[in-house]
């Protein structure tokens, strides 16, 4: 082995670590803290998913670069599937062997070792009752433990109110909700399916959504292909990179506008400015407030003793139950204070907690490395991140230059003040996905160059890499462990689908 790496969390981040791992002649050991892989996909109390709930983006975009989904799959699959399609994957590469369930970090130190090797002291707790805490050294440490780690309640009155008040972790269906009036706080993903969710159960006595920030509330499909086939794309990426951040998010708001068209009475729709726009996909959140199930409101002012809410225009109602859809914050329980400090850790600030080059890295923690610790993490990025990082632990690859850590780092911090502030910090998914794989040695620098060559075999393919979908699969079709028969087969099933143009 050329070391031994812990992996912090056996959900995506840390399957696709554990997979690296092993690609590059690394000996992993998965802690987690639940009974099995998944994260917070997962079907038991540990997940953070509901019983209606399917994926924001198609199987083509959730999916790991070697592992598609099957062909009878839905584009939206469920999120049990996602369960079982994240267990399917620990199976197909005998991952589980690596897998210690029940397992919580509960400190990360690293003093130098009696032989002169430094390496990290990993000390956890079992979940069996009584169990003494235990030690163990590693090489290489993966921080895969997830962005969504704490519930984020942050609603004045919240310690007064007379009803009952839940944050969506613990949303799991519209049963508990029969013959009461909701009221979700937070108009963006979880809060309008939510909403959606219990409206169209029909069973609560009223469901108001209320939320301060203007949301585009957009349809999965856009011209009859899952939106994320739509937006995102080389070709479309290059195109924009001559414009700059004003007139780009300017034409977004554009482009948003005229896929959502007029909105029912009481929606009120983002300003068409030059500030980052806000989207949020549902499939039919527009309709059921125009049908009269879902009421609208702004932001909440303050919850009341006894049930009683006030908005921020002044208005007020009562509620039976207040969800709220209001996110999480990240937390990072087994660093120290000087460890948080390293990481110029901020649990308060939802958009940037932490400060890493290229979400991955920190100067100040030899031989460890985040995966998947952003908001809004895809397969692609994660999986790619968890590839950079076990390349560079085995010696494959260069670890980033003072230079590259340095510019880096000041990146990260430009995104923290950004004023106003995205909704995501890295919204340039394909840049920051090529960026990735560039550092991995796996970029389809061949195949793309093909599209230029009508007489090269691979010049269709090389077009479809370019002018269509950016897509996990083409990060195995060159390079380190490629795997183009499985990489190609994945793209034309995509494309046979859904036809680039």
């Amino acid at each position: 082995s050329k070391g031994h790496v812990a992996i912090l969390g056996g959900g995506p981040s840390g399957l696709s670590a554990c997979k690296a791992a092993l690609e590059e002649g690394l000996t992993p050991t998965i802690f987690e803290k639940s009974a099995g892989v998944g994260g917070l996909w997962r079907q038991d109390e540990s997940g953070k998913v509901w019983e209606s709930l399917h994926t924001n983006l198609s199987k083509y975009t959730c999916a790991f670069s070697d592992f598609p989904w099957p062909l009878a799959a839905a584009d939206f699959p469920p999120a049990s599937q996602v369960a079982d399609y994240l267990e399917r994957f620990a199976s197909a590469n005998d991952l589980t062997k690596y897998l210690r369930t029940g397992c919580r970090v509960v400190s990360l130190t690293k003093p130098t070792s009696a032989n002169g090797n430094s390496a990290w002291k990993v000390v956890w707790e079992t979940s069996c009752e009584g169990d003494a805490p235990q030690e163990e050294w590693f090489e290489f440490v993966v921080v895969a433990s997830g962005i969504f780690s704490r519930a984020h309640i942050d609603v004045p009155g919240a310690d007064t109110f007379g009803g009952e008040l839940v944050h969506s972790t613990l949303y799991k269906s519209p049963d508990a909700f029969a013959g009461k009036s909701v009221l979700i706080v937070g108009g963006a993903f979880t809060g309008a399916d939510i909403a959606v969710d219990l409206a169209m159960a029909s069973s609560s006595k009223s469901v108001t959504l209320s939320s301060r920030q203007a949301f585009w509330y957009i349809p999965k499909y856009i011209n009859s292909k899952p939106a994320d086939l739509v937006f995102y794309s080389r070709a479309a990426a290059d195109k924009g990179r001559s414009t700059n951040a004003g007139t780009k998010n300017l034409n977004r708001h554009k482009f948003f506008a005229s896929i959502v068209g007029e909105a029912p009475h009481g929606v009120r729709l983002p300003a068409i400015t030059e500030d980052p726009p806000y989207v949020t996909l549902s499939e039919k959140l527009l309709a059921k407030v125009g049908e009269g199930c879902i009421d609208m409101k702004g932001g909440v002012s303050e919850l009341k003793a006894g049930k009683v809410v006030t908005f921020d225009d002044g208005t007020s109602g009562e509620f039976d139950v207040v969800i709220l859809a209001t996110g999480y914050k990240l937390d990072l329980p087994f660093f120290d204070a000087e460890q948080q400090q390293a990481i110029e850790f901020d649990s308060s600030d939802l958009l940037q907690p932490a400060i890493l080059h290229e979400c991955v890295w920190r100067p100040e923690l030899p031989n460890l490395a985040f995966v998947g610790l952003y908001r809004g993490p895809y397969f692609a990025a994660l999986e790619l991140q968890a590839r950079w990082a076990c390349g560079v632990f085995s010696g494959r690859l260069p670890a980033p230059t003072e230079a590259e850590l340095a510019a880096g780092l000041a990146t990260e911090k430009g995104i923290r003040t950004q004023v106003p502030r995205p909704q995501f910090p890295h919204g340039d998914y394909v840049s920051m996905v090529e960026a990735l794989a560039q550092h991995v040695g796996v970029t389809p620098s061949k195949t793309l160059a093909a599209r230029e060559d009508p007489d090269n075999t691979e010049s269709e393919l090389g077009k479809l890499l370019y002018e269509g979908p950016l897509l996990p699969f083409h990060f195995r079709l060159e390079g380190f462990k490629a795997n183009p028969e499985v990489a190609r087969a994945a793209i034309l099933e995509c494309t046979s689908k859904y036809p680039v143009g």
